[in-house]
């Protein structure tokens, strides 16, 4: 434990540059000094430059130097080489917290001093003090002494306790996980592409839902996809410019239809009273260390000017591209009763979903000389039929020519927004699993036992089995805390199988780490670096951790470790290329119009 808790990286607190905390009623009073709108505009500014450096060339760290170089403070280079190290100085969910806490305290005077940057550095590592304060620690740092006693207090633990403590600490660091996670534009758009411009798959039959997922959208909200996604790439591409304040003549001049400014400025931002409002709501629930949702369906305020002013980069091009585009279109349709439009929607997402998790593995497939075929769910349920009854099995089993079988089932299960933002107990994640991942890893089990028990598609007794679970992006992630919960849960359902065979630890991964073992697959694929080899040893990895009662290795650890290069796959480079080309041309015909 005390190894795991040094090669962390660390937030930067108060005590690492030798000054006093700033506490939350102390921020309050200062936030309320200066201009709310300069502040927040300061803030939404030092974000932006973070995400697009965070998803494009990690230079993050330099931004963060440049930011105590131009502070001019006494304790700068000594937070500077802090940051060098193994600290972060300026952690998504600390900055979206003062976010927060500026537009809660902002007071409209455009004759009051603009908040100092040293002022937002101090109220940043006292955000990340409160953050990391434990019964260990009171000052946020991680002493040999408090590594000793956290040690200490774990090996003193039975095993219901530590059950009770991985799994709170699982459900700190799925939220942690989800406000912190990058998004790559590029990999957004050509999900975007492939999931809502594509036709609905075959068994998607209700002729309520149009030809396509974008037919719902324009039904839903009265405007073309396809024009939303043309006023989100001038908003992205002004944004990495590093303007942040748009008014509607400026939007549309450039090429946006007056409906999609209409749903941006009535659907995606909130004056500045309303946010204050919403945010109030945040903080009757609970702790609000987490809670980003009111920011992120509205991520952008509206000026007392008419413009309207981004709050971040990454809320942005999620709000234009991601999986926003899902709940703008399915709380539209209203409530989701059984027959509703709503409800039909929602299963036929569900199919999407599943659709493009088999298109990726269909490609990862075709870069392996190992892999041998992919076996879906109804040639499974076609082969082993009883009595007239299809058994449960999961979505694809693939075969290969060294006897491992990748037995994956994909769910269009989103985390509940408990999860996400640290407001959820044990309990309730406990009932979430079992009704969403443990019913899968249930499917798995069965599955796997039919494959061995009649020598189908190639299985023989020795074969071995890697089971995994795809679930979207927004779901639970692969982190060795939800790993290692995922197997001491599903410990009951696999454990007959593993005495009788190799099967593997089961996992979780985001549509988005499967994309990235394609992309993989392609740019190493040979003979002597096959796909398969890598995620054999990935799971190989979690296996042996396990058992010596370590967290399992994440995907990320293991490419880390690997020095694996993280490349898009040419399936996606053509699909982002076809929805970039439809956003041109519409962007052409609307200055062809103006003309």
């Amino acid at each position: 434990m005390e190894q795991e808790l040094r090669l962390q990286v660390h937030p930067i607190v108060c005590a690492h540059a030798g000054i006093a905390v700033i506490e939350e009623a102390e921020r309050r009073t200062i936030l309320g000094n200066y201009d709310g709108s300069a502040t927040v505009g300061l803030l939404a500014s030092i974000q932006s430059r973070l995400d697009v450096a965070t998803t494009t060339d990690w230079s993050q760290g330099d931004i963060e130097r440049a930011l105590l170089h131009d502070a001019e403070q006494p304790w700068s280079a000594t937070v500077s080489a802090k940051a060098r190290s193994n600290g972060r100085l300026i952690p998504p969910r600390s900055l979206t917290q003062l976010m927060r806490e500026a537009l809660e305290n902002s007071v409209s005077d455009p004759d009051a001093d603009q908040i100092p940057l040293e002022t937002v550095l101090r109220l940043i590592m006292s955000i990340n003090t409160e953050h990391d304060r434990n019964e260990f620690s009171e000052d946020g740092t991680l002493t040999p002494d408090s590594e000793a006693r956290i040690a200490r207090r774990a090996l003193g633990m039975n095993l219901e306790q530590s059950i009770d403590m991985l799994a709170q600490i699982t459900l700190d660091e799925i939220a942690n996980f989800q406000g912190n996670a990058p998004l790559k534009l590029e990999v957004l758009q050509a999900d975007t592409q492939n999931m809502w411009f594509s036709p609905w798959p075959e068994r998607v039959t209700d002729p309520r839902l149009g030809a396509s997922p974008a037919d719902c959208f324009r039904e839903a909200n009265g405007v073309e996809l396809i024009d939303v996604l043309v006023l989100g790439t001038i908003v992205a591409n002004r944004a990495l410019q590093g303007r942040n304040e748009y008014n509607r003549e400026e939007l549309v001049a450039a090429g946006a239809t007056e409906g999609a400014v209409d749903l941006l400025f009535g659907e995606m931002a909130l004056p500045l009273k309303e946010f204050k409002k919403g945010l109030a709501k945040d903080r009757a629930r609970g702790s609000v260390t987490d809670q980003r949702y009111t920011l992120t369906e509205r991520p952008f305020v509206a000026l007392d000017n008419g413009n309207v002013r981004l709050l971040r980069y990454q809320w942005a091009i999620d709000r234009f591209f991601g999986a926003q585009l899902y709940w703008q279109t399915f709380f539209c349709f209203g409530e989701p009763v059984p027959g509703s439009v709503a409800e039909s929607f929602s299963l036929a997402m569900n199919d999407m979903f599943e659709r493009a998790v088999g298109d990726v593995i269909d490609s990862i497939v075709a870069s392996s000389t190992s892999m041998q075929r992919v076996v879906h769910e109804s040639e499974m349920q076609a082969a082993w039929v009883e009595g007239g009854e299809k058994p449960s099995v999961c979505d694809f089993v693939v075969t290969s020519d060294r006897g491992a079988f990748l037995v994956l089932d994909a769910t269009n299960h989103h985390l509940n927004f408990r999860f996400a933002q640290g407001l959820g107990t044990i309990e309730q994640y406990a009932k979430d699993a079992k009704e969403s991942l443990l019913k899968k890893c249930d499917q798995i089990a069965k599955t796997i036992s039919q494959l061995r028990s009649r020598s189908d598609f190639g299985a023989t007794e020795r074969s071995a089995y890697l089971p995994i679970i795809v679930v979207p992006a927004n779901g639970h992630p692969n982190l060795g805390t939800t790993e290692g919960d995922l197997i001491q849960r599903s410990r009951n359902i696999f454990e007959d199988l593993a005495r009788a065979g190799m099967v593997y630890p089961p996992t979780v991964i985001r549509l988005q780490d499967l994309e990235l073992l394609e992309g993989i697959a392609e740019a190493y694929g040979s003979p002597a670096t096959d796909i398969l080899d890598l995620i054999g040893h990935w799971r190989n990895e979690a296996m042996t951790r396990t058992l010596t009662g370590r967290p399992p290795s994440t995907l990320q650890d293991v490419l880390d470790a690997a020095g694996i290069q993280r490349p898009i796959p040419r399936r996606m480079f053509a699909a982002r290329s076809k929805l970039i080309d439809a956003i041109d041309a519409r962007l052409n015909a609307s200055t062809a119009n103006r003309v």
